[in-house]
């Protein structure tokens, strides 16, 4: 539970969320360029990219980090999961370039084809999966062209770290309970889905409650009118 209130603060920053997917990608790796860290990402700089991140890969990303820094505890001359390689490029660096393709829209979902260059001349690419996030595209998913780079195992990054913060480890201490407050695939779509339709049914039942109220108050009243009328 110690946890909680940082995601809860990287849920609610969408200080650099774009207006289209394009932009909302362009700034999420325009900051990580030259600034950015290897491995998963510390709470500070989680918080500030969570803007452009969608929640359940802000989730598991802080997961990743209390899994890479529980390893490095009881394994210290050894390197931790997590610990190394940039997780957005799927490469064992920084880029320092990046270049963006034109975004395929589908309703309130957007694929988008990134470029990455490194100053050893190497150029790797990944496809961006974005979703509509509180009225901003965010980067839900990443795929990348070489998924083994980073020994993730997976071909995007949310299936990579699943596949291993979804185990116990009783060596390092690790539950996989961590993950129980970490919205998967549709899950977080559902429940604003079933709170809009919740908050609609209420605002119905008021709507009928009050048509109701106005129709015995209309009846009574002409009660009333016919029992003041003297008989002729």
């Amino acid at each position: 539970m110690r946890f909680l209130p940082l995601i809860l603060l990287c849920l609610s920053l969408p200080a650099l969320a774009g207006a289209s997917p394009e932009e909302a990608a362009s700034a999420f790796y325009s900051a990580r360029v030259g600034t950015g860290s290897l491995g998963a990402p510390g709470g500070l700089e989680l918080a500030n990219y969570s803007g452009n991140l969608g929640p359940e890969l802000v989730c598991l990303l802080g997961a990743a980090r209390r899994y890479s820094e529980a390893f490095s505890k009881t394994h210290p001359t050894e390197t931790a999961p997590f610990e190394q390689g940039d997780l957005y490029s799927g490469a064992p660096a920084l880029p320092n370039a990046f270049n963006l393709g034109k975004a395929s829209i589908k309703g309130e979902r957007a694929t988008l084809g990134a470029g990455f260059a490194f100053e050893d001349g190497i150029h790797r690419e990944a496809t961006l999966q974005l979703r509509m996030h509180k009225r901003h595209w965010v980067i839900h998913d990443i795929e990348f062209s070489q998924p083994d780079a980073l020994g993730l195992g997976s071909p995007t990054l949310i299936a990579g770290l699943r596949a291993l913060l979804e185990k116990n480890d009783d060596s390092i201490g690790w539950n996989a309970r961590e993950l129980s407050g970490c919205p998967q695939g549709n899950e977080l779509a559902r429940l604003q889905a079933e709170k809009k339709k919740s908050a609609t049914k209420k605002s119905s039942k008021k709507s009928s409650a009050g048509k109701k109220t106005t129709a015995s108050k209309s009846t009574s009243s002409a009660s009333k009118k016919t029992s003041k009328t003297p008989a002729k």
